[in-house]
């Protein structure tokens, strides 16, 4: 049992932590180097917005799974939807604060005056993008621990190889820079949040 849950959990961290990989890779190739220095600068805030998702998810998942343990579907499904709303409303505050005083966190981080612009457009859009992206994980480790781990592993596959697709295509071929970037990110994640709230 331990390998049924082991394996797809390392497989979607693994192919989980590419997401920064081709983000560098496309970012690189079709904005510049300080287009890559500015991406870096979000590296932090964005483990933060993650951070602060994985608590309600994590959470959710572990009483979620006791209460399935006991047979209780009622108080299991319950611990589902106050997850969905943790998460959004956790979103909105955390995700609309971090977006009126963005600037200054992103210059607190290390940003300079040319890397700002960049760091900036990027997270502007990953911002934007917080309800689905906590909507997403938080339901994906609920998944994960009520038993799909391999439909979890699916979804993390799913968000990397949409956002593999999609990002060459926005910051390529419609030439819409780091927030091509960005946006092929939540659009990769809306798909998959689809996939697992279905």
């Amino acid at each position: 049992i331990r390998d049924r849950y082991s394996v797809p959990a390392i497989i979607a961290m693994t192919v989980t932590s590419l997401y920064n990989i081709i983000d560098s890779i496309f970012i690189g190739h079709g904005v510049g180097a300080l287009a890559i220095a500015g991406l870096a600068i979000t590296f932090p805030l964005m483990n933060l917005v993650v951070a602060f998702c994985t608590l309600v998810g994590i959470g959710g998942a572990t009483i979620s799974s006791i209460f399935l343990g006991q047979k209780d579907k009622v108080r299991a499904t319950e611990v589902v939807h106050n997850v969905l709303i943790m998460c959004i409303i956790n979103a909105v505050c955390f995700g609309g604060l971090t977006f009126l005083f963005l600037d200054s966190i992103l210059l607190f981080f290390g940003a300079s005056h040319d890397t700002l612009p960049y760091a900036r457009d990027f997270m502007q859009v990953i911002l934007l993008g917080t309800p689905i992206t906590y909507v997403f994980i938080g339901l994906n480790n609920v998944m994960r621990a009520t038993g799909y781990p391999r439909k979890a592993m699916f979804s993390s596959l799913l968000t990397v190889g949409c956002n593999i697709i999609l990002a060459p295509i926005f910051i390529f071929s419609f030439d819409w820079g780091i927030r091509g970037a960005a946006l092929a990110t939540v659009v990769s994640q809306t798909v998959a949040m689809v996939w697992v709230l279905v």
